[in-house]
């Protein structure tokens, strides 16, 4: 009997943790076994002169900040539609006015296309140090899947009235999940 109870103990105990991992992996898991897909993938900026293409000597200024893909995907994890939130912090050694933020399709050392505007436009800083926040509506899902298949065919630049065609620039890299 007691062997039995014993027994009946043990597997009580082996099916509640079975139970319990089954419960963890499905939470962590998407459709047929594949990895949960992000609402919110988030890629880290750190903008610089140097990395515009030609390159921008004798600039002291630098911004950090993110671009938030905010998802709505299928059941089959399509991007249905996606809101894409720019979120810089620079700084100028002075004055500045930006004159625009942007993802652009374009490998490292290449310059390439507008593919998400920010809608940012002139905006005058008499100390160089800022922020700059938007939130851009309506963009493809297809562009926004492209983005997330191959971040660093694209980067993201800061242009200004002495730099128009960038001033501080950055290429994407796989994002962290929110």
């Amino acid at each position: 009997m007691k062997r039995t109870l014993l027994s009946l103990t043990v597997a009580l105990a082996a099916a509640a943790l079975v139970a319990v991992a089954a419960a963890g992996g499905t939470a962590a898991k998407g459709p047929k076994g594949k990895p949960k897909l992000s609402a919110t993938p988030v890629f880290k900026l750190s903008l610089k002169p140097s990395q515009e293409v030609p390159r921008i000597k004798g600039l002291k200024a630098d911004a950090v900040g993110s671009v938030t893909f905010d998802l709505e995907r299928s059941s089959d994890g399509v991007i249905t539609s996606g809101e894409v939130i720019f979120y810089v912090n620079y700084g100028f050694p002075g004055a500045v006015t930006i004159t625009g933020l942007h993802v652009h399709q374009g490998a490292k050392n290449a310059n390439g296309p507008i593919v998400v505007d920010s809608g940012v436009g002139t905006v005058s800083d008499t100390d160089g140090q800022g922020n700059v926040t938007t939130i851009v509506a309506g963009v493809s899902p297809a562009t926004l899947q492209a983005i997330l298949d191959h971040p660093r065919d694209y980067y993201v630049n800061l242009h200004t009235t002495d730099n128009p065609g960038g001033a501080l620039r950055t290429q994407l890299r796989n994002p962290t999940k929110r």
